[in-house]
């Protein structure tokens, strides 16, 4: 058996698509294994609910993604269309297209109730644990380019009571005019290029440290633009690829 599969890509994320239908009976997780090789993982497109279309992501190790904020953008290019929602892990998330990037909505119901996060120290470096959706460790450095991302991610990972599922774990330099760079260690992939869920999580950690406003998170993938609204909620805009255009 061997489903139709599209190539997508956001920001050095590079991924798989395939309907749930197409899968034939197919286990996504053994799929995941056997074709992502060193990208980031697939994406199964579900039915069309109610109120939006399902959508679950398989990592390249096998393992379920969680949520997967990048993947979205791809999806949205991959359906087609100007606007709509997505249901993924649980959580309903609104899209639009803007030129050639996609803008994803998370309503404030899906963010954390508190900035009070918990304070992490691993390796000498002071981070926050941020809960949202799949776990993440945020910490800030002086150079995200000088640190061992892996060996932090590694140490952070041994913390089994604080994350038994894994975690991602993000490095963030200096905000200089609502700027950041950004390096980002995928549980379940590694280092990757980019990855939105971490950009949300880089955007909380600076709003528990006091920062407020719009915010670029520079990854080695490219820039995501992030900011909060009125109502609470959280947009994240950046581009993306499908097909001819997204292949290696």
């Amino acid at each position: 058996m061997n489903p139709g599969l599209t190539a997508g890509e956001a920001l050095g994320n590079r991924f798989l698509l395939v309907e749930a239908s197409g899968l034939e009976g197919a286990n996504p997780s053994a799929l995941a294994r056997e074709r992502c090789g060193d990208g980031d993982g697939l994406l199964v497109m579900g039915s069309e609910g109610p109120e939006a279309r399902t959508v679950e992501i398989w990592n390249r190790d096998g393992s379920a993604g969680g949520a997967c904020l990048n993947g979205l953008r791809v999806a949205a290019l991959w359906l087609g269309g100007e606007e709509g929602a997505f249901l993924m892990a649980g959580h309903r998330v609104d899209w639009r297209r803007i030129g050639q990037e996609v803008e994803l909505r998370i309503p404030a119901s899906s963010l954390p109730a508190t900035k009070n996060f918990e304070v992490l120290q691993v390796s000498g470096l002071d981070g926050l644990r941020v809960p949202f959706w799949n776990p993440h460790a945020v910490f800030a450095v002086d150079d995200p380019d000088a640190v061992d991302l892996g060996a932090l991610a590694a140490e952070t990972r041994r913390l089994n009571h604080l994350f038994p599922d894994g975690v991602n774990v993000e490095i963030v330099g200096p905000e200089t005019d609502g700027r950041v760079s950004a390096r980002v260690d995928e549980r379940g992939v590694g280092e990757t290029g980019s990855c939105g869920s971490g950009a949300v999580a880089i955007l909380l950690a600076a709003g528990a440290r006091g920062f407020s406003g719009p915010l670029q998170v520079v990854m080695r993938g490219g820039i995501l633009i992030l900011e909060g609204g009125p109502e609470g909620w959280i947009s994240l805009r950046g581009g993306a690829a499908v097909g001819a255009e997204a292949s290696p």
